[in-house]
């Protein structure tokens, strides 16, 4: 997927293009709610309360385009207008997960027609690293940074009305409730090798692919989302690093690679960028909001 500030260089001027000025805050939600899930399990893998492919398997369902329609609702019944921000919340969702597949990434996807199919949907157009990659980037940055002010002044138009916020967690129920149910048919489909991976005594001779996987060069080891360290042969860097790697087990702990392609590691630094911004500039703007109705309340 592209970093969080690449998809706000993309998806905040289309907005404007279409005449959304007024909801560019909702834009920037939108473009964090199909990461939501990869956020969560980054931090629940450091826990380690949950067992790591189950939890996978959950974040994949919850990050289908499916379920993200279910937070868009949730989120968007807590507002006045809750047509217009659910078609802004589920189109930018769509566009989100419509930029996501043009990054060449191995094994990896995304699950546009889920629950129908959880087959993976990708068009490997451009690496990660690719210019015009950083080129979005750095329009996202100075986008956030030049209309700060502007955005951070529009309020989100949050409302309490019991009916409303009362059907909005029962969507949201469904969002955190709903991936259970899909857990052993995402499972069958072996996405993102998952079914290869939790299976170890059945690995040998079966193909694999790992996206951006920790290299360590020193001890020929890449490490996987769920702490495993697994020998490399065959084709691989001389460095440490971000690597993805396609080939095929020899023993249940090691890889022959057949390919790999050398990653730097400035996307998850733009993300972390991107996602502190964006969140900063949400809180900002409720904050601005509370302080405004405080001081109309209060009169001159």
């Amino acid at each position: 997927m592209p970093n969080t500030l690449c998809h706000i260089g993309i998806q905040l001027p289309l907005n404007r293009l279409v005449g959304g000025k007024k909801y560019l805050l909702w834009v920037i939600i939108a473009c964090i709610i199909p990461d939501l899930p990869w956020i969560t399990l980054k931090v629940l893998i450091v826990i380690g309360f949950f067992d790591p492919y189950d939890l996978r398997l959950y974040c994949t369902a919850q990050a289908s385009l499916f379920f993200c329609l279910f937070l868009s609702a949730a989120l968007a019944c807590t507002t006045r207008q809750t047509s217009r921000i659910f078609l802004i919340l589920a189109g930018n969702c769509l566009l989100h997960l419509l930029l996501d597949p043009l990054e060449i990434k191995w094994g990896n996807g995304v699950h546009l027609f889920a629950p129908s199919t959880w087959a993976m949907f990708h068009l490997d157009l451009v690496w990660p690293e690719h210019p015009v990659v950083l080129v979005f980037t750095l329009v996202g940055f100075f986008l956030l940074l030049f209309s700060w002010r502007r955005m951070a002044a529009a309020p989100l138009g949050i409302a309490w009305s019991p009916t409303k916020w009362t059907v909005g967690l029962v969507f949201l129920g469904l969002y955190l409730a709903g991936p259970l149910l899909f857990l052993d048919r995402l499972e069958e489909t072996d996405t993102y090798y998952l079914h290869t991976l939790r299976l170890t005594a059945e690995r040998p001779g079966k193909t694999i692919e790992f996206d951006r996987v920790h290299y360590n060069a020193q001890d020929k080891t890449v490490k996987t989302f769920a702490g495993e360290r697994i020998f490399v042969t065959g084709s691989q860097p001389d460095r440490s690093g971000r690597v993805s790697f396609r080939g095929r087990f020899l023993t249940p702990g090691s890889i022959a690679a057949d390919s790999f392609h050398y990653h730097p590691d400035e996307r998850d630094i733009a993300s972390l960028i991107g996602l502190f911004m964006a969140c900063t500039l949400l809180l900002h703007s409720v904050l601005l909001s509370h302080f405004q109705a405080r001081k109309n309340q209060q009169g001159p």
